[in-house]
């Protein structure tokens, strides 16, 4: 039975690393039985340590959903706990010995396709050759994923598409211009084209979607990806007219066409706001900082406004 009233302080002090490690696996897993198989102990020895620490906070923390299980209200409040509790014992760890001089240990990066096809390769295996001893483990994903995996303790850093909100520590990584791309063979009118871009949501399709609205153009988009190579591909197969990052674009040469600029966007290097000092991370984010500075224009560093313009359209409706 689980005792409702208030535990009293000497029972939540008594909540051990290892309860609040197995809720963070119970909540992963969605179960008992597949959480004991990922930890390696017995579904009976978990079920146990669960109804112990249900016991000594006072509360139920899971409860049964069909043949699985999920957490309450409270097991929510008490896996975010878990969650902190697990991150500030990281950053114990980080501080003690070799850790401490970011030569051992695990980094968890997120990035955005952007950052991990031409803007961040390079970074990635400097850090891994001055870094051998660490575990470096790559995340690549839409900005508000990598946003919340930040916030939920599980990426130690993001790069995503700014600006990064007030509750997050950020620092601008490199500035991209996104300009009109158009098949070849295409009229130079984009009016009764299909186009292929970011999907609806994406913090980059809020950017075209504004640039091109300045522009008078309301596009009739038929194709959306989250990866920029396929809606390269649709463009080269002149299936669509897209806005694109120019080191996509124009990777192979002159297969598409580049029209006038539509939007610039912001690549930031995020963490918490109230994360201490980690020299894996610190050092991870000083090497892409030192490649900004050292990108040429057009690749992700200042504005790029080259390249030979597609006539303006007329505002719609006119």
């Amino acid at each position: 039975m689980i005792d409702r009233a208030h535990p009293d302080a000497g029972s939540l002090l008594d909540v051990r690393l290892r309860h609040l490690a197995y809720l963070r696996e119970i909540a992963r897993a969605g179960g008992v039985t597949p959480a004991a198989a990922r930890l390696g102990v017995s579904q009976p020895a978990l079920s146990r340590a669960l109804a112990s620490l249900e016991r000594r906070v006072g509360v139920p923390l899971v409860e049964r959903e069909g043949r699985g299980r999920r957490l309450t209200g409270e097991g929510e409040e008490m896996l975010a706990f878990a969650d902190r509790v697990a991150a500030q014992v990281e950053d114990l760890r980080d501080q003690l010995g070799e850790r401490a001089r970011g030569e051992r240990g695990t980094l968890r990066v997120g990035m955005i396709d952007a950052a991990s096809l031409y803007v961040l390769p390079g970074v990635v295996r400097d850090f891994r050759e001055r870094f051998p001893g660490v575990e470096l483990s790559l995340t690549v994903d839409t900005s508000n994923v990598l946003l919340d995996g930040v916030r939920r303790f599980e990426l130690d850093l993001a790069f995503v598409v700014g600006p990064a909100e007030a509750d997050l520590w950020s620092v601008e990584v490199a500035r991209e211009p996104l300009h009109l791309y158009a098949p070849r063979s295409s009229p130079d009118d984009p009016a009764g084209s299909d186009w292929a871009l970011y999907p609806r949501g994406q913090r980059t399709r809020a950017l075209i979607d504004a640039g091109l609205a300045a522009i008078g153009i309301d596009p009739r988009v038929t194709l959306e990806s989250h990866n920029p190579e396929v809606l390269r591909q649709m463009v080269a197969l002149g299936l669509g007219w897209s806005v694109l990052p120019l080191p996509v674009a124009e990777r192979e040469g002159g297969a598409l066409r580049r029209g006038r600029l539509v939007a610039e966007r912001v690549l930031v290097g995020v963490r918490r706001a109230d994360a201490r000092a980690r020299p894996r991370r610190d050092a991870f984010l000083a090497l892409a900082m030192d490649a900004r500075r050292a990108r040429p224009a057009g690749e992700g560093g200042p504005l790029d406004r080259g390249g030979a313009s597609l006539p303006r359209p007329a505002p719609s409706g006119s």
